[in-house]
């Protein structure tokens, strides 16, 4: 690659996350660290958190250590991906732009950036991803292992846009993979569940950046479901967010524009805490959940805005929650979601937070919930003070029914046996697994469940 370039990074991922980076911090043998995801519904006492600063830091970590690996981005994974009581490895100190490409709109990170940054830093050199999802604060090398993705018919999760990748195996071996070097590894690894070795470099095939152009409409669900329906191939980016005991919904489009950048509009209540609130008060007054959702209408408006890609793709989510997501063919997607809905409704299921309908092209990873079928991804969300067992428990037999694929990232119930049946390269990734990790260092016991 050409126009190499180093960038300062730390500023920038202060202003992303909470957690600095750390030195190398090990365990104590009375006090052992703590681990919880963003929704605190994934825990876990271990024996070390460690943070390398740096490529050779983290393979010496590898070779002097014992017992189970577990790499953690964002946290921002429900699914028990994380957990262990080994040693959790995070990547935050390793973060920012490597090298670009201006020719091929080619770029390399450390994988430990987080979304948002690698994006911010894709504009300074005329480069943009071709497409994100709402939530921007997942580390690269999280979102690419679990099928992070956004919505358009036309537009593939993140993982297939992987050029190359950079693996460290739990023994300490360093795999440069793409299709023609090591193409098995480069296969499992482009959605690899951090079940093969640690990513620390990704080479992402991106494209010129892009100004777009933002505009939520609130209509009845059946009019949000037919417009979507209608304007899936108008809009490069179409989706819609129901709250089905209100009868209301918030459709969400964006399209490529040459307009300037709006100003930001300033709002004398923010939605965060308005959603908040509403959750909080649905919980402990279910009665009020009808009428609360009913009143969107009045709190939430048609609005447009233009700006950056970079800029306009996150919305900030501040209110907590545990979510269920599964990847359905796209024919059978409206279908899936008025099902759902009616279920819910049936059930009285005590949820404030909207069912989300988006769109996903197929793509060829073997591990991808969108491997060689073009999908719709219904997702349901509960608010994290509440249990989500009740709700999951009703919503996800009608999912899988139809043929439905979880996001890796989310939570569901599915077992080794089950994602043997729907996935055709399962095989292929146990076996590619054992090849480089045959001491199993890199399985947490959710893997071990699901791969044994």
């Amino acid at each position: 690659m050409s126009n190499r370039r180093q960038f300062v990074t730390r500023s920038a991922l202060l202003a992303l996350w909470p957690v600095v980076a750390r030195q190398t911090v090990l365990a104590s043998p009375s006090s052992l660290p703590s681990w919880s995801n963003w929704s605190g519904g994934q825990t876990c006492q271990n024996q070390a958190l460690l943070y390398p600063q740096n490529e050779p830091e983290l393979i010496k970590i590898l070779k002097s250590t014992e017992g189970t690996l577990r790499a953690v981005g964002g946290g921002h994974s429900f699914s028990p991906l994380v957990p262990t009581r080994g040693t959790i490895i995070s990547l935050e100190a390793m973060n920012g732009l490597i090298d670009h490409d201006p020719k091929h709109l080619q770029a390399t990170f450390h994988a430990g950036s987080r979304i948002a940054q690698a994006s911010a830093e894709l504009w300074k050199v005329n480069q943009g991803l071709f497409n994100e999802a709402d939530i921007n604060v997942q580390s690269l090398a999280g979102a690419l292992s679990t099928a992070t993705h956004g919505t358009g018919r036309g537009l593939q999760c993140l993982s297939a846009n992987i050029i190359a990748l950079k693996l460290v195996t739990a023994q300490g071996d360093v795999l440069n993979c793409s299709r023609t070097e090591h193409p098995d590894v480069f296969q499992a690894a482009r959605v690899g569940l951090g079940a093969l070795g640690i990513m620390t470099e990704v080479t992402l095939q991106n494209r010129r950046s892009y100004f777009l152009r933002e505009q939520v409409r609130v209509m009845s669900i059946s009019e949000a479901m037919l417009y979507v329906d209608q304007n899936k191939d108008r809009f490069s980016h179409i989706e819609f967010m129901a709250f089905p005991f209100g009868n209301r919904a918030m459709v969400k489009t964006l399209e490529e524009t040459q307009s300037p950048e709006t100003p930001v509009r300033e709002s004398w209540l923010d939605e965060n805490t308005l959603l908040e609130f509403a959750a909080n008060t649905a919980r402990e007054h279910p009665w009020s959940n009808p009428g609360l959702q009913h009143l969107l209408g009045m709190f939430v408006s048609d609005s447009s805005r233009v700006g950056p890609s970079w800029k306009i793709y996150p919305s900030t989510r501040a209110v907590r929650f545990n979510e269920m997501e599964y990847q359905l063919p796209a024919a059978v997607g409206m279908q899936a979601c008025e099902e759902v809905m009616t279920a819910m409704r049936q059930h009285k299921l005590d949820v404030f937070f909207p069912l989300e309908f988006r769109y996903v092209a197929a793509d060829d990873a073997w591990l991808s919930p969108f491997h060689n079928r073009d999908s719709v991804s219904i997702s349901v969300h509960q608010y994290y003070r509440q249990d989500y067992h009740p709700i999951f428990a009703v919503i996800e037999p009608i999912l899988r029914r139809h043929g439905g694929r979880p996001h890796w990232g989310k939570l569901n119930t599915l077992n080794g046996r089950d994602f043997q049946e729907i996935y055709p390269h399962w095989e292929d990734f146990r076996r590619t697994q054992r090849q480089i990790d045959p001491r199993g260092r890199m399985l947490n016991s959710y893997l071990r469940r699901i791969l044994a």
